[in-house]
């Protein structure tokens, strides 16, 4: 009997250990120091709040209301030369500055947490929800807000130094015109958690967008717009991801930017080899 039970026990212990391993975590790094958290960790963090969206969630496109932590209680101080990078599961990794995390106007961010329990809504019928984890904003209406600036299924938060300090190679020349600056900004903003630029970034969901060749290169600037604003208008391919940017999301002045940006890249291209 004793061995049969202690079998048992060992059974339980097993499926324990199983149980724990599959627990959604969330690790957050600044330089080489890293903390990781349990789905358990966070829903009991003494931090915790109701947040609600109002109509300005982007994953669910309706008003939901969450359990969540203030960013910056959970990250810890953020510095005005610091940048969050939020990589999601798909690969998908925006940056967003510190200083807009602290607060876009009245809008303050907050990391969702997807109880076990009370899962959240599927995105779409054969989607995963937008947990276990997902940055919100409240009081968003009007305030800003990028829709990039709401990433979810968010695997890590990596705070880390400024985009000019890690990625020198994506950095316009200082002789460049205001229009390749701006649109290095707005790069930065739209484009980075995808693409790469002469192989620097941390993205892997895009093609790098000036190696071997810059798309400036081999689209004219009207089906490249095309592109952007309606990707499968240009290429019906079956695994294509990327999503189209409408004005809403890129203004047209914008997306002038960055195709000035993308140009002055084509001349300071890295060699493919």
């Amino acid at each position: 009997m004793r061995r049969v039970l202690s079998a048992a026990a060992l059974l339980l212990f097993a499926a324990l250990q199983a149980a724990m391993a599959a627990e959604p975590k969330l690790t957050v790094t600044r330089g080489a120091q890293s903390k990781s958290y349990t789905l358990s960790d966070l829903l009991g963090h003494a931090a915790r709040v109701d947040v609600s969206t109002e109509a300005s969630d982007e994953a669910y496109k309706r008003p939901m209301r969450y359990v969540a932590i203030p960013i910056e209680t959970l990250v810890g101080e953020l510095r005005d030369d610091e940048e969050a990078q939020f990589v999601a599961l798909d690969g998908y990794a925006p940056v967003i500055d510190a200083k807009r995390l602290r607060g876009v106007g009245a809008a303050r961010a907050y990391l969702a947490i997807e109880p076990s329990a009370a899962a959240w809504p599927p995105l779409a019928p054969d989607k995963l929800s937008a947990g276990p984890f997902y940055l919100v904003w409240s009081n968003a209406i009007g305030a800003g807000v990028s829709p990039l600036e709401w990433p979810y299924q968010i695997a890590t938060i990596r705070l880390q130094p400024s985009l000019a300090g890690r990625f020198p190679l994506i950095i316009p020349d200082e002789s460049a015109n205001n229009d390749a600056w701006a649109g290095f900004h707005a790069y930065g903003k739209q484009c980075l958690p995808c693409h790469t630029i002469n192989r620097q970034g941390e993205a892997t969901m895009g093609p790098d967008l000036n190696v071997p060749m810059n798309p400036t290169e081999y689209f004219t600037e009207s089906a490249l717009k095309r592109l952007v604003r309606d990707p499968k208008s240009v290429r019906d391919w079956s695994a294509g991801v990327m999503p189209g940017f409408d004005a809403g999301h890129l203004s047209e002045t914008e997306l002038d930017h960055v195709i000035a940006y993308l140009k002055h890249m084509a001349s300071k291209k890295i060699s493919s080899k």
